[in-house]
This record gives C-alpha cells, structure tokens and sequence, in this order.
C-alpha cells in the first residue's frame, strides 16, 4: 500500500511540490502554473530550484473547495499549503493504479517525472524553466497505452 503523506521524500525518498495559479487563468492549462505562494521568493534566491526530473510538480494555490458553510456551498483559497497537495497526488496514484493495477510506488513516480511538462516562469528580466509538472494524461498513456 502506498501511504501518500507530506512526508514522501522522508518516506519513499519521492520528492514533490506545490504549484501555484493566478486566479484566472485555466487551471486547466500547464502554462498557468508557477510557483507556489510561499517558496517563490526561495526559487528566485536559489535555495528551491528543481531541474525537470528532479521533483514532481502538482496544483496547490487556487484552489475551490467544498465549502464549510453548509452543504452545497463551495470555498475559494488563493494560497494553498504543502498538505493540499497531497489529495491531487491521490488522485493521480489512484487513475495509474486503475491503468495499471499491479504499478509500483516507485514507478508511479518514475513515469511521473518522464512524462511530466516543463514551463517557464519569468520575474523581471530572469526567466527560469519550472518541472516537472505531472501531467495526467500522459502518464496514464504511458501506463495503458491506447487507453
């Protein structure tokens, strides 16, 4: 069983982190993506720079929710955390365990990372490659070809 927690690289030795969004943009679109609100100032000083293959990249900022006013109401958060990753990789592990019911933690994330897209972040007059972000589609073609 895979236990998908906070603590992977602790764990599994799987390093993961949190994208952001600005609020309009397609959050369906990798181009939307960037850096996560609190570490975006340590990507630019250095301190977290991850070249593509290195480290899975998933939503986290920009989030809608259900909401905590009832029922059928639905909540909006700008700014995300580490832990609201966490659900999205579920979710990702649990589509390549119905394409591949036997995979492995460790291949999860293996072809995760191969069939992962890299993006461009700009501040200034710096521009930077971001990656990898995971990308569903393709790794579960990747899995179960054809599928």
């Amino acid at each position: 069983m895979f236990v998908i927690t906070s603590a992977l690289e602790r764990h599994y030795n799987l390093k993961f982190h949190g994208l952001g969004r600005e609020l309009l943009p397609d959050p369906d679109r990798f181009e939307s993506y960037g850096l996560g609100s609190w570490w975006a100032n340590t990507f630019w000083n250095g301190t977290h720079r991850f070249a593509p293959g290195e480290r899975l990249l998933v939503p986290m900022d920009a989030r809608t929710t259900a909401g905590p006013t009832g029922p059928e109401d639905y909540a909006f958060y700008a700014v995300g955390g580490w832990s609201w990753s966490v659900p999205w990789i579920a979710g990702l592990y649990a589509l390549a365990c119905e394409a591949k019911p036997d995979i492995t933690p460790q291949e999860f994330w293996a072809t995760a990372l191969k069939t992962g897209r890299t993006v461009k972040v700009t501040l200034d007059k710096e521009t930077a490659e971001l990656g990898t972000i995971a990308d569903p589609m393709a790794l579960i073609q990747a899995l179960k070809p054809g599928w």
